[in-house]
């Protein structure tokens, strides 16, 4: 049993356990992404390489666009001798590699055994004796008479758009396990935000957000599964606030996040969110750009300590409803800064730069931002992260939009366009400069 990386090693003793095979090993493929490469000591498969019983199992959370990671293990074992019939496969969906693999990852793809549980009914079956989901979250909100309808990858999207050709752009295959629990007139939503101490201090942050009058109402977590009322409301993408009401929206939210979800995690250095901006940009725009702006970032002198907090990292209008009494409610704001990414824990000013790239801030509206912060904001450094944010979210929904097709590529490539376009004029400005 071989697992990939630290989540293919956990997803690896969860297979070893259900098939009676011995304790797994870890391995972690290195080099370019969509051309991974594993150099590890044949050691570790020399008391099972010449039995000809033995079963080798590769497990990973994959594949994503390229799938050379899973396909490193294999050509690894190839190359230690053993045949591709004793080799099985376990991803996590029954998709084939992206985009970016190459025609010989194809080809192991199609030649490896493989394995997978490919719906939600084979991971919680309704004819188990086990207490399935439905069960959990029946007993949580004390409905027994509980429907669950997924909503994952982007399905949420039918709930608030009655045109599908209005949706907003989803990352439908990085969005977490998600469900509308529904009992008569009651809803609820259910996701999936950890097991354990995450789950728990994931379900703390959003009853604060709740308590401080921006998120859902809180039941509770069911193993792993965050439990929240259902919020009617319109998305803000489809009933904008006032430029005022807006500004003074986000001003009491982000002030409220950097005085109560203060953190010690940390998150990407500002030298490497850099690096992230100037290779995005060397992708994206070529390298005459991306060395315009390792030079404009050679020029700034933002504050060397940083005060970080979890950052919500998606202030898009999607992102948040509008209530039948105006309220605005964050739906999803607990989970962005521990995601798979680069970004993680940031000080505010992150966020600040985010909602003046997301709602084209004035610089007028922007001081009046600032200025309502109670914590002490450096200006500096939310002009350094506004080019990284750009280059992140250009970096992500082009990525995203190599894996789809038809509109929902269109959807992807039109956003990733709008975050190129503000990335060159963010650069032409700082020539002008």
């Amino acid at each position: 049993m071989i697992g990939i990386r630290s989540i293919g090693l956990g997803l690896a003793a969860m297979v070893a356990a259900a098939i009676g095979a011995p304790a797994p090993i870890s391995v972690r493929p290195i080099g370019h992404p969509f051309d991974r490469r594993l150099n590890a000591d044949p050691r570790l498969v020399a008391a099972w390489r010449n039995e000809p019983s033995a079963r080798f199992a590769v497990v990973d959370e994959g594949p994503g666009l390229s799938g050379s990671s899973v396909h490193a293990v294999v050509a690894w074992l190839r190359k230690q001798g053993i045949d591709t019939d004793r080799i099985h496969l376990f991803p996590s969906h029954s998709g084939d590699p992206g985009a970016e693999a190459s025609p010989d990852i194809r080809e192991t793809w199609v030649r490896c055994r493989k394995h997978v549980a490919i719906t939600f009914e084979r991971t919680f079956p309704e004819s188990s004796q086990s207490p399935t989901l439905r069960d959990w979250v029946a007993e949580a909100v004390g409905s027994p008479k509980l429907r669950l309808t997924e909503i994952s990858g982007g399905a949420w999207r039918s709930l608030h758009y009655a045109d599908e050709k209005r949706w907003p752009p989803s990352t439908r295959g990085t969005e977490r396990r998600k469900f509308l629990a529904s009992a008569g007139q009651d809803r609820w939503l259910v996701k999936f935000v950890g097991l354990g101490e995450t789950g728990l201090r994931k379900m703390q942050a959003a009853r604060m957000l709740h308590q401080a009058g921006f998120g859902p109402q809180v039941i509770g977590v069911c193993h792993g599964f965050l439990v929240e009322r259902w919020t009617d409301g319109t998305t803000m993408d489809q009933l904008p606030l006032s430029r005022q009401r807006l500004v003074a929206a986000f001003t009491r939210y982000l002030a409220w996040r950097a005085t109560n979800l203060r953190t010690c995690e940390a998150g990407a250095s500002l030298l490497a969110l850099a690096e992230m901006a100037v290779h995005n940009a060397s992708e994206a725009l070529g390298e005459s750009q991306a060395a315009r702006l390792r030079t404009w970032f050679s020029k700034q002198t933002p504050a060397k300590v940083l005060e970080r907090v979890e950052i919500d990292g998606r202030l898009h209008p999607w992102e948040f409803l509008v209530g039948s009494d105006g309220t605005l409610i964050k739906t999803d704001a607990v989970d962005h800064c521990r995601g798979h990414d680069l970004i993680g824990c940031q000080p505010i000013e992150w966020d600040i730069a985010g909602a003046c790239v997301e709602h084209d801030l004035s610089e007028a509206e922007a001081t009046t931002l600032i200025g309502g912060m109670d914590s002490r904001i450096d200006a500096r450094l939310i002009d350094y992260f506004k080019p990284c944010y750009l280059a992140f979210q250009l970096g992500l929904w082009s990525m995203a939009a190599q894996s789809e097709n038809g509109w929902e590529r269109a959807r992807l490539e039109e956003t990733a366009n709008r975050y190129e376009a503000g990335l060159t004029r963010f650069l032409g400005q700082a020539r002008a400069d």
